[in-house]
């Protein structure tokens, strides 16, 4: 309901911003989290930039790895939108290296929130919690909110077995009781960049359109665009069904050429920088070995990933803008702000 508070966690994220614009357009008031206070004119200037007022939005200093803080930070809140967790550029051969700030910091929220008589409270979690670990023959098929990454499986990265892990622990820390809980799983979040701090998403455009990935891995993965993603999360707030959910969110799959293609589209002129063929699996295998983002493509290569998003659709009411859309969109705002 429009005047409630919500808080919104990990708020100088890039999909946090695009949370937190579409909260004051909605009329809630926010509360959000950061780990030094200092950052809070940077998250102004990008809910400016995002078209609202920033006048709304409050901010607290709470850290995902310690106590301190998180009951005050929910305290009269309605809602609580947990969105910060580790995302790391590389990946690293230690796969529990991001669990203590991923797992710890929800059950930290969490426990808040269960003290604090939050109504619901809406995760942000990722694909990469749902299709990871897999079956060969399970691998292609279309996979849904009953499906879970198999955090056993050694080739499963640090950054999936961090989400997993994370969102398992809410589920498993409302299981008796306290707020209702539901979890969005968006893929890979392209679309406007709002200010400097775009993320790893970012870094992966800026590199294609800098000419700097003339040759990419075969791999293809699901793409929505930033604004729908914030959309899901305010929708999933206050919808009597959506608690006890998790929705998936994609506009549809791309490869990485593809990717490179509509960057030519959105400008000809790139044609010349954007990726031009795909290295051999093999090679990816073998520079798997000393280069960390080849490992990371490993167990990508050549493998379909079809999801369901018809609960996000039909019960979210979201109307997914295409990937090219989200593609141009982040390019623009690149270009705009000079990153790119």
């Amino acid at each position: 309901m429009a005047g409630d508070t919500v808080l919104l966690t990990g708020i100088t994220g890039f999909i946090a911003k695009h949370v937190a614009v579409a909260l004051v357009q909605a009329g809630y008031r926010v509360r959000g989290t950061v780990r030094d206070l200092a950052r809070a004119d940077e998250v102004r200037a990008a809910v400016r930039a995002g078209g609202a007022d920033p006048a709304s939005i409050a901010f607290v200093a709470a850290d995902l790895l310690r106590d301190a803080g998180w009951e005050e930070a929910c305290r009269g809140c309605r809602f609580v939108l947990h969105t910060a967790s580790p995302f790391p550029m590389r990946q690293s051969r230690d796969r529990q290296r991001l669990v203590p700030a991923a797992r710890g910091g929800t059950q930290r929220v969490v426990a808040a929130a269960k003290a604090a008589g939050v109504e619901r409270v809406v995760m942000t979690s990722s694909v990469v919690a749902v299709y990871y670990g897999h079956a060969p023959g399970r691998a292609a098929g279309l996979y849904s909110e009953a499906d879970w990454t198999n955090t056993d499986d050694p080739s499963v990265s640090d950054y999936a077995v961090s989400k997993t892990l994370a969102e398992r622990a809410a589920w498993d820390a409302l299981a008796e009781g306290g707020p209702s809980l539901c979890a969005i799983n968006p893929s890979f979040v392209l679309g406007p960049v709002l200010d400097a701090h775009g993320g790893t998403s970012a870094r992966l455009v800026r590199a294609m359109m800098a000419g700097r990935l003339p040759l990419v891995p075969r791999v293809s993965f699901g793409i929505v665009d930033c604004r729908d993603v914030a959309a899901a999360h305010v929708a999933a707030l206050d919808h009597p069904a959506a608690g006890g959910r998790r929705f998936l969110l994609s506009g549809g799959s791309r490869s990485m050429l593809e990717i490179g293609d509509a960057l030519a589209a959105f400008d000809p002129a790139l044609r010349g920088r954007v990726p031009k063929a795909n290295l051999p699996d093999a090679l990816v295998r073998l520079l798997a070995f000393v280069v960390p983002s080849a490992r990371a493509a490993v167990p990508e290569l050549g493998r379909p990933k079809n999801l369901d998003v018809s609960p996000a659709r039909d019960l979210l009411g979201i109307s997914f803008r295409p990937p090219e859309t989200a593609i141009a969109a982040m390019a623009e705002s690149l270009r705009r702000l000079r990153l790119a």
